[in-house]
């Protein structure tokens, strides 16, 4: 099949090229599809027009600013606290130096404890005090020293990690992912790299004025998995499984997932959460070193800090969970510039409720990494007329009037009389047939088209 892509050759990129560039190195042989943007009017006039795309319809390249989302800006990202300078520290060091260093704030906090016991008990409250102060005064100065603006939403956030570090460790984390579904990657004349990246360049096309997304160098793989999942990395590899096919039914609605991976890269969200675990890092250490200093039985000690380790992990993931909800944001965002029908990212999520509603998979919000598809449902549902305005702006032709979500409301509807019907102790073998039930990608014809 033929490529559905212009590519720039200057970088040396072309449809089932067998070298990993954008500094892999490559030991083997991988399928995959590299597109590069030439120019605004190339991308506009011509690829979105011969490209065959799922959705056919000629949308105008959109440089509008995002519309205002809770007081949102547009913003280049800069640090605006920094003073000091990083440590170039290769990534593979912290791995060590992190339980080298827990270990160490034990054993001293332990040498301690004799020297604690002769204290009088007001010295101890004084101690104490002092610790405690100086710990969150290291933290908030630490915090401010490293505080960067978030592109696109202008959010202030706290980043450790150095994009070269971080770049060390995607691409160490990609080479193992390609290594370990080399034989799992489909060709790349594969026809389902046509739907995918038909939409996914759209995305591209038409979010030309986020300096980040004319930064990256994408490309696309195809994992033979029946898992429902995509996922993209900061240095612009989209991986899509093959199962997640069998959810979506229509380019809009991959567009809203691909826009939410999308979002997650450019917004450097995985540098965030990195960050985020080591200034957490520095906290349990202190506090370690505070137990075991205090507290007077080793054993006690012991299962304290075995405790604290199991509860302190939920504390990342309401940060997880909010991270997600930017992305929700800012891809339902990308889907509007392109002209994509935003509706259709409600019936995603929709969708997924369903499929956990039928698979018995669903775990309490508060326990997850990601928000319950119930709740990002209600938060697409409400950004949904701001998004129609955006469309709007950027010249797009009018939505449908058939809204796909009330045709989802009903299948949700059956699903739950199923699901009380297998309460009832009876089987649920066909509806599980009719929701896993194969789809096509969907062709979306402009009004006035034939």
């Amino acid at each position: 099949m033929l490529p559905l892509l212009r590519f720039c050759h200057r970088f040396n990129g072309g449809l089932g090229s067998r070298s990993i560039h954008n500094g892999l190195t490559s030991k083997n042989s991988y399928n995959y599809v590299r597109f590069t943007l030439l120019s605004r009017r190339t991308l506009s006039e011509h690829t979105i027009r011969k490209s065959g795309l799922a959705s056919n319809v000629r949308t105008p390249l959109c440089i509008h600013n995002q519309i205002n989302l809770d007081q949102w800006q547009h913003f280049t990202p800069y640090r605006k606290f920094h003073q000091t300078s990083r440590l170039n520290v290769h990534p593979i060091v912290w791995m060590f130096v992190k339980p080298i260093t827990k270990l160490s704030a034990l054993l001293f906090g332990r040498r301690l404890r004799l020297h604690w016991k002769e204290l009088p008990h007001q010295q101890k409250a004084v101690i104490l005090t002092a610790l405690l102060g100086a710990t969150a005064l290291a933290l908030t100065l630490y915090t401010m020293a490293h505080t960067e603006t978030v592109p696109i939403t202008g959010r202030k956030r706290f980043i450790f990690i150095t994009h070269d570090q971080m770049i060390k460790i995607v691409e160490r984390e990609v080479e193992e992912v390609l290594e370990s579904c080399k034989d799992k990657i489909l060709p790349s004349t594969h026809p389902l790299y046509k739907a995918i990246i038909g939409v996914a360049e759209r995305l591209c096309v038409q979010n030309q004025d986020i300096q980040q997304m004319k930064d990256m160098q994408w490309k696309v793989f195809v994992i033979e998995n029946d898992d429902f999942n995509a996922h993209v990395y900061p240095t612009g590899e989209i991986f899509v499984n093959t199962g997640l096919l069998k959810l979506v039914t229509n380019a809009d609605q991959l567009a809203a997932i691909l826009g939410h991976e999308m979002s997650h890269a450019l917004l450097s969200h995985a540098a965030e959460q990195l960050s985020y675990a080591q200034k957490w890092d520095f906290f349990v250490i202190v506090i370690m070193a505070a137990l075991w200093m205090i507290i007077p039985s080793d054993g006690i000690a012991s299962i304290t800090s075995w405790f604290m380790h199991r509860v302190i992990k939920y504390f990342d993931l309401p940060f997880s969970r909010e991270l997600e909800k930017e992305a929700d944001k800012v891809g339902l965002q990308l889907a509007a510039k392109a002209c994509f029908d935003v509706r259709e990212a409600s019936v995603v999520w929709s969708m997924m409720q369903v499929k956990d509603t039928v698979e018995g998979n669903s775990i309490p919000e508060f326990m997850s990494t990601h928000p319950s598809n119930e709740t990002r449902v209600e938060l697409i549902d409400f950004l949904i007329p701001r998004m129609t305005e955006l469309r709007d702006k950027c010249n797009c032709p009018r939505l449908p009037s058939n809204d796909p979500r009330v045709a989802m409301q009903h299948v949700k509807r059956f699903v739950d009389d199923k699901v009380v019907a297998k309460q009832a102790g009876q089987n649920l073998s066909k509806l599980q047939a009719q929701v896993y039930q194969k789809p096509t990608i969907q062709r979306r014809v402009a009004p006035g088209q034939s």
